[in-house]
């Protein structure tokens, strides 16, 4: 089966020998260094952690940590995701 390479974003079809980009990024989750300590114990802030990530699989966890993500994209889609982040660098 021949699958033709579409852009991640729009779904616009990508021709063999055409121009696309590649979009590599990584999500890290942020600490600011603030703990907030609403007079609760070490115990109490742990069961709170506990009872938050109860549920959740191993994968959406890390998710919530660290998130590699890569996809193909057309001209088009890279000048607008280019656009959106110089955007949002400049506020």
């Amino acid at each position: 089966m021949d699958l033709k390479a579409r852009c991640a974003r729009c779904g616009k079809r990508l021709k063999k020998g055409g121009v696309s980009y590649r979009l590599r990024a990584e999500l890290i989750s942020r600490f600011d260094g603030y703990i907030q300590d609403k007079g609760k114990d070490l115990d109490e802030t742990l069961e709170k952690i506990e009872s938050d990530v109860a549920g959740m699989s191993e994968e959406e966890l890390e998710k919530q940590v660290y998130q590699k993500i890569e996809y193909i994209v057309c001209p088009s889609c890279r000048d607008e995701i280019e656009r959106f982040l110089d955007t949002e660098g400049k506020s």
